[in-house]
């Protein structure tokens, strides 16, 4: 599993490479985006385009924090299937980071598209309510399991028509979304060496 990103991005390439019309999250190019804290996505808003701030993991009622939604499982859980109908947005990326056990060591590896610096990942997201009625938007990045290969799990590429459909509000079903998801390729990633440091 993906636990921490990065987006180093100029605001105004993310601004001209997904059309965002109105800025609503103060962003900065960061290399260590991690779960649970704010982070930018792109939805759609009537007839804009709007990047705006959100939790990182969902918390359904029952206090389960999700990052990553698997593809092929969105079916299971009815609240992944009503997001995938009516609440979805995308998460840029330049990076997907990731740690791993060597002996005694523990390396931090990067996942990074291979031809594109930022890319758009696939996300749902919901709304919670606290007991005062105050709003807390959250996501979840929509991924592909590879586990027969090093690099694991990677996040699910939107690109051109995909991307445009996956934020249309007129696609409204869930049935209709996962077919749609399931005619996605598989972007091509590559893993690189970030850092090695002894175990504690």
């Amino acid at each position: 599993m993906n636990e921490r990103y990065a987006l180093t991005a100029e605001m105004s390439d993310l601004t001209g490479e997904f059309r965002v019309d109105r800025i609503e999250f103060p962003y900065y190019d960061n290399e260590d985006y991690r779960p649970t804290g704010q982070i930018p996505v792109i939805r759609r808003v009537g007839d804009e385009r709007r990047l705006s701030g959100q939790r990182w993991g969902l918390m359904p009622y029952w206090g389960k924090s999700s990052l990553h939604a698997d593809r092929e499982s969105l079916g299971e859980k009815p609240y992944l299937l009503y997001m995938l109908a009516k609440k979805r947005c995308v998460v840029p990326c330049s990076g997907m980071l990731f740690e791993r056990d060597e002996g005694k060591y523990r390396s931090v590896y990067r996942r990074e598209h291979a031809s594109k610096k930022v890319f758009a990942a696939a996300g749902i997201y919901d709304v919670w309510l606290d007991s005062e009625k105050n709003e807390y938007p959250m996501c979840t990045i929509i991924s592909v399991s590879r586990p027969s290969t090093q690099i694991g799990s990677v996040p699910l590429v939107l690109e051109g028509d995909a991307l445009d459909t996956w934020l249309d509000p007129r696609h409204n079903t869930a049935d209709a979304m996962r077919e749609f998801l399931r005619s996605v390729p598989e972007a091509e990633f590559r893993v690189e060496l970030v850092s090695t440091a002894k175990s504690k």
